[in-house]
């Protein structure tokens, strides 16, 4: 999640784990949460996808914690010349360590929480990568322990924060089961799925499916008091590597990062509708029924023995903010008018090839 809410569960976590309402103790754990994102200096100016394959790799691992909460507990020791106990440091900063990593397997991305024993990534997505409700349960809970005589306020704010994820583990099973009762009604078996929060909220959700050799984009609004809205999306061909090649060449560079992106995508391929030398991680987009990606890798065959190169499409239009927050609210129609207008060609070609056959 964001830096701001990773720090307030740190210091949470260790004022709740040294059972003291210490600044000191809030400053490890939150400092203890925010190293395992120096993951992020890892990169290359040549080779773009090291960065996305360090992310939330060894540093987000519950086996390299311990290392990392003694390097946290160390430079405050000595940064607070030695005048605090180095054990207090480190519990309060292996606590804020473990919080990060496990805060930021609740979201959708993955963490790699068993490395080096285990590479898959571990993706609740229960939690959209920001989301304000958790930053305030969480600063209520820290700026309440620190101004009483205990941690209480921090051990309320955690358990809040678990009832709150609990609750995005209901939404995100009752998106999933909107999308698999349409899938159903078009004749859809559902080879792969996977459905994520947007951004700051738990009611609406895009959800991502895989029937037969396409992606199906929806989103699902799943409210408290409404009835649940289903905003249909597009349709993209899957891409696997091997259908890059040719115009690729086996062993060339590009096909390798093709195999690189796909891993670190979980093999979430598709191209981009308008860019098809562009492919993307189809799970991410700036809206949640567009099949617009959010970042994808470029291709180039006559360039092959050089790496690929890296995009992403975060542009937000005024459309797109009202298209949006549309949907959040329930108030625009589940039909092709909340889908992009060159997903609407590309359904209609759809539904063409799917007749003719």
């Amino acid at each position: 999640m964001d830096p701001v809410t990773h720090a307030l569960l740190g210091a949470a976590g260790g004022l709740v784990a040294t059972r003291a309402r210490s600044r000191i103790a809030a400053l490890a754990g939150a400092a203890g949460a925010l190293f395992p994102d120096i993951d992020v200096l890892i990169g290359s100016n040549t080779d773009p996808l090291v960065t996305l394959e360090f992310h939330r790799q060894f540093t987000h691992s519950i086996f390299v914690a311990p290392f990392g909460a003694t390097i946290v507990a160390l430079a405050l020791w000595f940064a607070l010349k030695r005048r605090h106990g180095l054990l207090p440091l480190f519990i309060a900063a292996f606590a804020g360590y473990v919080s990060a990593i496990l805060l930021d397997a609740c979201t959708s991305y993955g963490t790699q929480l068993l490395w080096p024993f285990y590479d898959k990534r571990f993706a609740a997505g229960v939690v959209a990568v920001i989301d304000p409700a958790v930053t305030v349960i969480l600063l209520a809970g820290v700026i309440s322990a620190l101004r009483s005589a205990t941690a209480t306020g921090a051990g309320v704010a955690i358990a809040l924060t678990v009832v709150y994820l609990g609750f995005g583990w209901l939404q995100r099973e009752r998106a999933e089961t909107l999308v698999e009762q349409a899938a159903a009604g078009r004749g859809h078996t559902i080879r792969q799925h996977t459905v994520k929060p947007t951004l700051g909220n738990l009611v609406l959700w895009r959800s991502v499916y895989l029937s037969d050799k396409e992606y199906v984009v929806d989103a699902a609004r799943v409210g408290l008091f409404s009835v649940p809205v289903l905003y249909t999306g597009g349709a993209v061909r899957r891409v696997e590597p091997i259908d890059l090649v040719p115009p690729l060449t086996l062993n060339s560079i590009q096909a390798a990062d093709v195999v690189r992106f796909a891993k670190v995508s979980d093999g979430w391929l598709a191209r981009h509708p308008s860019r098809p030398d562009v492919i993307g991680d189809i799970r991410y987009s700036i809206l949640p029924n567009s099949t617009r990606p959010l970042w994808g890798i470029e291709i180039h065959p006559e360039l092959e023995e050089h790496h690929v190169a890296f995009h992403t499409f975060r542009q937000f239009t005024s459309q797109d903010r009202a298209r949006f927050f549309d949907m959040l609210r329930g108030v625009a129609p589940p039909s092709l008018s909340a889908v992009e207008p060159e997903h609407q060609g590309q359904k209609k070609s759809q539904g063409k090839n799917r007749n003719a056959r």
